[in-house]
């Protein structure tokens, strides 16, 4: 096929390079300004990795990544070795009308022009969102192009959409009532024009079902299995500890993601803290975030960090990161909230059991396959109770490898994408 006529995959993200988090780390692409100041992108987005997984399948489309970025003046383009094109878009804040009042939000008045310009070609567009199509960007998008579109409207949630009318049933102030029944009437009307919706939680998938009435697609967000294995042998564990400092004997209990307040590292570490009396363990945290969360969690972790009994481990990724998992030997995620994670589908392809909170599609497949262990999402003396449990008696099962492999394999996740855009636009 003419790379002219190729339909064309446009992913549009909902936020910017995570500048706040590396803020003195040039990104994997990067370029400087006229004024001495540089932007960039890190190639690891979700976008990006299922674009690169997707041009590995098929050469039938093209796929490009459009960010918008408050730093960017002009439109920055790399075609990455994937054959994936990610783009940067000069941003601003918006305000818009939110109930009875306004907020700000994300929006870019040249990725509206730009898709002007694209509409013409056979393509698709993709709006990638974690809790569901709530920023200005993406509702002036479905309201000019939603009425008369040229082209499908997919959205991508990563598993935690949620309906007004759910939010509706919590105590809230009485303006706070308003503007959800708003948001509601909003968000019901600009669904209309959307041709799919994924999301990878059932739960979030009950959500959309509230608000929407079109297609829906369970889908997970997936690893690379053939990177991402159980340890080859015992000497490289041990190995891999040694290098690590990390005593042999001791059970290994790893968390890793981004450092922010709903992912509860803070209160993981406290409850360690309240075991610390026990020298079988050893807690690895591994990330990365804003500076005054960081610096909060490093004060919380220095005294078992002294009792040689944990350590904060900056951000890695690659096998920097296989190595963290391969010197485990339980994984532990206990968010608030979750889509997938990513990080438990790692884990569950490095062959780790894993001890979670009860949110996120894995911890729906574990529930489903009787894996692994759960702990209340805010009940810390339970995961205290818990994680002492497991080192008296023995760690839980994992879940089985090819069972993962099956559903999280980022291949068979592309392959699954593939048949959906055959369906619309036929090749």
């Amino acid at each position: 096929m003419s790379n002219t006529h190729k339909p064309k995959i446009i992913n549009i993200m909902p936020h910017g390079p995570a500048y706040n988090y590396s803020p003195d780390k040039k990104p994997d692409v990067w370029w400087e300004k006229s004024d001495g100041s540089w932007l960039g992108f890190w190639t690891r987005e979700w976008p990006d990795l299922l674009g690169e997984a997707v041009l590995k399948q098929t050469d039938q489309y093209d796929w490009e990544v459009w960010q918008p970025d408050y730093r960017a003046d002009k439109i920055y383009s790399k075609v990455l070795a994937t054959g994936v094109t990610h783009r940067l878009f000069p941003t601003r804040d918006k305000a818009y009308r939110a109930g009875v009042g306004t907020r700000k939000g994300i929006f870019s008045e040249m990725i509206i022009e730009q898709l002007r310009k694209s509409q013409n070609r056979p393509m698709i567009l993709m709006l990638n969102g974690t809790y569901g199509i709530h920023i200005p960007l993406y509702n002036e998008i479905i309201k000019i192009f939603g009425f008369t579109k040229k082209f499908p409207i997919l959205f991508l949630g990563h598993g935690m959409f949620k309906a007004p009318i759910s939010e509706m049933l919590e105590l809230h102030r009485p303006l706070t009532y308003i503007d959800l029944i708003v948001e509601y009437f909003r968000l019901k009307s600009h669904l209309r024009h959307v041709d799919v919706i994924f999301e990878q939680a059932e739960s979030a998938l009950n959500e959309v079902k509230r608000m929407y009435r079109g297609r829906i697609e369970k889908f997970t967000m997936g690893c690379d299995f053939d990177y991402w294995m159980p340890v080859s042998s015992t000497e490289l564990k041990r190995s891999l500890r040694t290098e690590l400092d990390i005593p042999q004997e001791k059970t290994v209990l790893f968390a890793s993601g981004n450092l922010i307040p709903r992912k509860q590292f803070d209160k993981l570490i406290e409850v360690f803290k309240s075991i610390q009396k026990r020298d079988d363990f050893f807690l690895i945290i591994a990330g990365h975030g804003e500076d005054a969360y960081t610096k909060v969690l490093m004060s919380l972790i220095t005294p078992l960090i002294k009792q040689k009994k944990a350590f904060l481990h900056p951000y890695v990724r690659g096998d920097r990161l296989r190595n963290l998992y391969w010197a485990s030997d339980l994984y532990v995620s206990v968010a608030t909230d979750e889509g997938g994670p990513v990080t438990v589908m790692e884990a569950m392809a490095c062959g780790l059991p894993v001890l979670s909170t009860p949110v996120g599609e894995t911890s729906e497949r574990m529930k489903k396959h009787c894996v692994g262990k759960f702990v209340p999402v805010r009940d810390y003396d339970e995961w205290a109770a818990a994680i002492e449990s497991l080192l008296n008696h023995g760690l839980p099962k994992p879940l089985d490898i090819q069972t993962a492999r099956k559903v999280y394999h980022r291949e068979n996740v592309a392959k699954q994408f593939i048949r959906i855009y055959e369906d619309l636009i036929p090749l």
